[in-house]
């Protein structure tokens, strides 16, 4: 009786109007209690002041004064509910007592008959109602409601699967086995401890494969680790024998300006040995001159002194300037020529060279092949990554999925004769000559044709472009230092691998074009029929440079130098619509 009351008593402390604890509470002349604020709003709306229950008409809007003794009741209990009851408020997340006002209190149980959710103490007026089922406290009871006769969901129909409640079974599921919740949850049971078993080994597989791919990074991390300190320890090394040659050089151009100084010291005492001889055999000759003994002057001494220092006075004309001439001029020595067309090609193939381990080491393929296979296999055993690709049917389609590239046209190359688009995929003939700027690139001076922006000097690409309806045309690919000023027709001899129109007997729409680097081969397919047009093998894309040995012997860098292959396209007539460029198809 005592929770009814205190329930009831409760209501009563809430103003009838906004439903909410009373603010500034008033009291009309019918006895009916208000908030001021509530009331005051509420006879502005109306012509005439009237009580919001009873409906009784008060005349006048009259003066409405705080009732200070209600407000002190009200203000009391409120302290009183929230000291003397449970101290455990409704948090966020949490089921709230659906009969407290605020603050309102956690839901203690949840009446399935009630449909509602009481705290402790609202939980007492329902300790009589044995017929009310309570359970612990739930949201949303709503979804626990039938929507079609507003009943509890309490039975499950096997033969729908779904919950029902049990006027369904006289409706909507009349002769169907509807067994209890609780029943139908415990033999779902038995299913669900099969699922989340199932679960669980999935769960930790994959938990061992994330502790298996963090171990291989770590691994990985390592081993990177020192790969970095190994590369780093040769290039220092390459670096120290470097200097150590630098040494041995400036040596050397030391040692030779020590042998011409030594050569010139040499000269130089020979020539003032001769100068002193001359000398004397003048002041000789001067003496005689001043004798008056004329005679034996003519017989004794001009025939001795002439006869025996003739070579003498021949050294200015002859072994003198012989002398002279063996002095090296040390302006002519060209040492820092030598050395700046040295180390230029010695730059210019380290420059290559780098880069073609650069692009190795970055390439996906530089990885092991026989892990790549074995990590493949155990992902698909595990189903971890869905087939991506499809089983090639011929050689091109092979071809298609593993080689294909990007292939953009460089129009500072072009021929004045040849117009690209501005995507770089379209070649064209307009007829006229192009003018543009050369400052970015060599362009070819006489062939009609245009390299692609991206060389390769490694591995395999391959590429195709539609010709479509024009008269004559090549495509291919060509080194990158092939001579653009070639009038010609070239051949493998000048490193140019091309097919010709006139070199076909039937007329083809595209070609496709496939290098093997490493092979040294370059095949010609016709897309549209599948099969191959040739294959060139003749030539070599390598090739063995001067200074090489060098890099070698210090560094233990090949000796042979890999140029980079470009793709070729040219057009001699304007016909047709040009060369295309077409994205590869993957069947």
């Amino acid at each position: 009786m005592a929770s009814a009351c205190s329930i009831l008593y409760e209501e009563q402390v809430l103003c009838s109007i906004c439903l909410g604890e009373f603010k500034e509470p008033v009291s009309t002349l019918c006895g009916h209690n208000f908030c001021k604020g509530c009331i005051t709003q509420y006879w502005n709306s109306l012509n005439n002041a009237q009580c919001p229950l009873c409906k009784r008409r008060l005349g006048n809007k009259p003066k409405l004064k705080v009732n200070t003794e209600f407000r002190d009741v009200v203000e009391h209990f409120n302290r009183m509910r929230v000291q003397g009851g449970p101290k455990i408020i409704a948090q966020p997340g949490e089921v709230p007592c659906d009969v407290c006002t605020k603050p309102k209190l956690k839901a203690h149980q949840t009446c399935l008959v009630c449909l509602a959710s009481y705290c402790e103490p609202h939980l007492e007026s329902h300790q009589n109602l044995k017929k009310h089922k309570l359970i612990d406290p739930v949201p949303n009871l709503e979804d626990r409601v039938c929507k079609k006769h507003d009943k509890m969901l309490e039975l499950f129909c096997r033969t729908d699967q779904q919950c029902v409640c049990m006027m369904c079974l006289n409706d909507d599921h009349t002769g169907h086995e509807a067994v209890p919740l609780e029943r139908a949850f415990e033999d779902w049971r038995g299913m669900y401890e099969n699922v989340t078993s199932e679960m669980k080994k999935t769960e930790n597989s994959k938990s061992e494969s994330v502790k298996n791919i963090r171990f291989f990074v770590e691994k990985s991390r390592e081993t990177t680790m020192d790969e970095i300190r190994e590369t780093v320890k040769i290039l220092t090394a390459f670096v120290a024998s470097v200097r150590k040659y630098q040494g041995e050089l400036v040596e050397a151009i030391k040692q030779k300006q020590k042998d011409i100084g030594k050569q010139a010291e040499d000269q130089t005492t020979l020539l003032e040995q001769g100068i002193s001889d001359v000398r004397r055999l003048r002041c000789d000759i001067e003496q005689l001159m001043q004798s008056e003994d004329y005679l034996s002057l003519l017989q004794n001494y001009l025939f001795s002194v002439t006869s025996e220092n003739t070579h003498l006075m021949d050294q200015p004309t002859d072994s003198i300037l012989r002398m002279t001439q063996d002095i090296p001029d040390i302006g002519q020595h060209g040492h820092i020529e030598m050395v700046k067309k040295s180390v230029g090609q010695i730059e210019e193939t380290l420059r290559n060279e780098m880069e073609m381990l650069i692009q190795k080491v970055r390439s996906p393929d530089s990885c092991d092949a026989s892990t790549q296979s074995h990590a493949a296999e155990n992902m698909t055993d595990n189903n971890l990554l869905p087939e991506l690709w499809s089983q090639p049917q011929d050689e091109l389609m092979m071809i298609q999925q593993c080689n294909a590239v990007d292939v953009t046209l460089d129009p500072y190359t072009a021929n004045n004769w040849l117009k690209v688009s501005d995507n770089g995929k379209r070649l064209t003939f307009p007829g006229r000559q192009q003018i543009f700027s050369s400052f970015f690139g060599r362009p070819f001076k006489y062939l009609p044709c245009v390299l692609a922006k991206d060389g390769f000097s490694s591995g395999r690409f391959y590429y195709e472009v539609q010709v479509g309806t024009c008269k004559r045309w090549l495509v291919g690919v060509v080194k990158e230092h092939i001579n653009r000023e070639i009038y010609s027709v070239p051949t493998s001899r000048d490193g140019v691998w091309i097919l010709d129109n006139e070199m076909l007997l039937n007329q083809i729409r595209t070609v496709g074009v496939f290098v093997d680097y490493e092979e040294n081969k370059v095949s010609f397919y016709d897309v549209d029929a599948r099969s191959e047009i040739c294959t060139f093998t003749e030539g070599s894309f390598v090739e063995t440079t001067p200074f090489r040995s060098f890099l070698s012997s210090v560094a233990g860098i090949s000796s042979i130098h890999r140029p980079k292959i470009y793709p070729v396209l040219g057009i001699y007539e304007y016909y047709g619509n040009g060369l295309v460029i077409t994205p590869v198809s993957k069947p």
